[in-house]
């Protein structure tokens, strides 16, 4: 029992990991802890805003990180200051990143305006990360700039994942809207002789509407194309006449 109670203190007071979760994950922590006030955090509150397992963790490693909760999971004062408005708000996210990553501002003066695959190296080594995280590590530093105004506002930006539904009409518009290909003229001569002359006359029209749509209307190839369609359809109109 003992020994439980000393691996989940030794766990608890594990130094944060450099953060890497998504920056629209950590604008939603930071939209959190500056408009709410709990007494204590844990994953279930970021699990109840749609949060995933994993993306809870993050959240909860990114508030230690940048010393807005403590082991324990307190609120320190930090996470009150960085609820303020204005220029008053930066300053707060200002002293925030610069004691969080003070081992890459006693390196580099001024880390934000690193290119980056300098700021990826240098956030790598400094924070003893693996390449994958320190790739994803480097835009929440930068958001986290941003925050206190030491970079443009809107440098980074969010990325959100579409859903497997929103792919699927993607998908479905692509297939529905190609235009008619209309270098095949074969078939037309030979569906004139051999289906139904109404369902080929609704054939037709429904192929000129898509090529009176078309970009390509206008070009010379595809006029020529058009008015064949066209005297087809007239002659069928006629025969049904």
């Amino acid at each position: 029992m003992e020994n439980q109670k000393q691996q989940l203190n030794k766990r608890k007071h594990k130094p944060a990991t450099a953060p890497y979760i998504s920056i629209t994950k950590l604008e939603d922590v930071i939209n959190l802890v500056s408009n709410r006030n709990y007494s204590d955090f844990t994953t279930d509150i970021f699990k109840n805003r749609g949060f995933s397992k994993v993306d809870a963790f993050l959240a909860m490693n990114t508030l230690r990180f940048l010393n807005l909760i403590t082991d324990d999971r307190k609120p320190t004062e930090q996470m009150k200051k960085i609820g303020l408005k204005g220029d008053s708000r930066k300053e707060a996210f200002k002293e925030v990143i610069q004691n969080a990553y003070k081992k890459l501002f006693d390196i580099v003066e001024k880390p934000q305006d690193l290119p980056f695959n300098e700021l990826f190296n240098e956030i790598k080594t400094q924070y003893n990360l693996s390449g994958r995280i320190a790739r994803q590590a480097v835009p929440v530093f930068l958001k986290m700039a941003e925050f206190a105004g030491l970079i443009e506002e809107g440098s980074v930006i969010s990325r959100k994942r579409k859903s497997k539904t929103d792919k699927k009409t993607v998908q479905k518009r692509k297939t529905t809207t190609q235009p008619f290909d209309h270098t095949n003229e074969s078939s037309f001569g030979e569906g004139i002789e051999n289906k139904n002359k109404k369902c080929i006359s609704e054939n037709l029209t429904e192929k000129w509407d898509l090529i009176m749509r078309s970009r390509k209307a206008l070009d010379t190839d595809v006029r020529e194309k058009a008015t064949k369609l066209m005297e087809a359809l007239e002659k069928l109109n006629k025969d049904n006449d």
